[in-house]
């Protein structure tokens, strides 16, 4: 299974959607992480439901296998669109 190309997929459909904030909740998510370099420019957000925020964590996860991006997955498990429930 190729995990980059489904992080890529989800992340160029919802670009591809042109999503505002207040049409349903999105949450904003740094493409490249800043832990990885990335900047908060705009060609490098984009807006994700809190389903697929979660879900590209866990596959930025995956794919990199770094204490960064274990950090930034396990903040979200138990939380509800990033915050502590």
């Amino acid at each position: 299974m190729n995990l980059l190309r489904l992080y890529n997929g989800i992340i160029n459909k919802a670009k591809s959607e042109n999503r505002r904030r207040g049409e349903i909740y999105y949450e904003r998510h740094h493409i490249l992480p800043r832990s990885m370099g990335g900047t908060d420019q705009k060609d490098n957000l984009v807006l994700l439901t809190a389903k697929e925020h979660f879900v590209v964590h866990h596959l930025l996860w995956r794919i990199h296998r770094n204490i960064p991006m274990a950090l930034a997955f396990s903040n979200m498990q138990g939380t509800k669109s990033g915050r502590k429930i």
